[in-house]
């Protein structure tokens, strides 16, 4: 009994450490929100926040391109630091801000987030279902935007390039943005390529405010239409690795592909 008793209290400590790092799908150090103000003489010499987001428009397929996309689905691989096998992830997400992401993994079983344009859900095998609100529920929603910095104008009411920045070794642009509904997050743009090469975006967990890291490389063409098949994501000193193998657009999307799971629905039931 003694030996059944440890071995559940190891997994129950193996599935919490599992619903923690897959928090938003999330990855990336603790960060400081916010930082110094650059000196005036290099915000004098910085391009403008809406000529990179517009020269990163262009070099990824051209504005044409993106407005015809109407949704976009995934496959990937993902590798969990404190995941001891990988696990497989689909997401399917649309310009209106309808997602739905399935992680299933052999060690673990299914771990769903989603939203119905509405309300932003998640359930676990830990924590069971949720209803996400505040930070967490902007930052999925930022996070699974369809194609968001190809649609800036609309979806952030202000821009701003505040730095030029070192990024693992190349110069990068650091751009803050805020959304319609007061979100901000941070993008930075390598100055030679000019490719998106990281997010930061703000995060709650059970632990405190964060920030989710999101590094992005090895873009490949898609339909005209460049994409990151290598996505890093840091967060609290764990690491998740997404290598994505189909990258679809405008896909027929099945009937009730993003309708509310019971579990879910009793919840917003209850609380009317």
């Amino acid at each position: 009994m003694a030996k059944q008793a440890r071995s559940g209290s190891r997994c129950r400590r193996f599935e919490e450490k599992w619903s923690r790092a897959l928090l938003g799908l999330g990855v990336a150090g603790l960060l400081t929100w916010g930082a110094a103000p650059a000196p005036a003489r290099q915000l004098a010499s910085l391009p403008g926040a809406e000529s990179i987001f517009d020269a990163f428009i262009e070099k990824s397929g051209g504005r044409a391109l993106f407005e015809g996309i109407s949704n976009r689905r995934t496959t990937s691989t993902m590798e969990l630091s404190v995941l001891p096998g990988p696990a497989e992830v689909t997401t399917l997400l649309t310009k209106e801000g309808l997602f739905r992401v399935v992680v299933e993994s052999q060690t673990i079983g299914k771990v769903e987030y989603g939203s119905d344009g509405l309300t932003v859900w998640e359930i676990n095998p830990v924590s069971g279902p949720k209803i996400l609100e505040g930070k967490e529920r902007k930052r999925l929603q930022t996070l699974y935007g369809l194609d968001l910095p190809m649609r800036w104008r609309t979806v952030f009411k202000k821009v701003e390039c505040t730095g030029l920045t070192d990024l693992e070794g190349r110069p990068a642009y650091k751009v803050m943005a805020e959304t319609a509904d007061e979100y901000e997050l941070t993008y930075y743009f390598d100055r030679e390529t000019g490719l998106l090469a990281k997010i930061e975006l703000p995060m709650e967990t059970p632990v405190g405010l964060g920030i989710q890291e999101v590094i992005l490389r090895e873009y490949r063409t898609v339909t005209g239409r460049l994409f990151p098949y290598l996505q890093i994501r840091r967060e609290f000193g764990r690491k998740m690795t997404l290598a994505f193998k189909s990258v679809e657009y405008n896909v027929a999307i099945p009937e009730n592909a993003f309708a509310l799971p019971e579990a879910i629905r009793k919840i917003v039931k209850s609380s009317r």
